[in-house]
């Protein structure tokens, strides 16, 4: 079960199905992935205010880091977009452990 969940997270952070093409009502399971948050913040860290230029120096650059971030739809204007992901894995953070808490506390005790 453990491992079916980290899967579904995996294919719906974007990486491996793009979100755009997934069913409606199967969209909302992007909303529950940590690896989308992750690699959201590690793409905003990544491609912010940098500018890909060719190997010669040329003045000529061909992408741009906004417009990758574009292109993948990430928001990375303001610092709240990078909050919002760390607070996200917070929120996702704490559930699982409440979760494994409920658990625990289910478990019948052994002396």
């Amino acid at each position: 079960v453990v491992v079916s969940i980290f899967v579904i997270m995996m294919i719906f952070c974007g990486f491996i199905v793009d979100l755009s093409s997934i069913f409606s009502w199967l969209s909302w399971i992007q909303w529950l992935s940590a690896f989308r948050y992750a690699s959201n913040m590690l793409i905003i860290n990544e491609f912010s205010e940098i500018t890909f230029c060719p190997w010669n120096q040329t003045d000529f650059c061909l992408v741009t880091g906004t417009s990758v971030l574009k292109q993948k739809k990430i928001p990375y204007e303001t610092s709240w977009n990078v909050w919002q992901n760390i607070f996200a894995l917070a929120m996702i953070t704490i559930g699982f452990l409440l979760l494994a808490f409920v658990q625990l506390i289910r478990m019948k005790k052994t002396k």
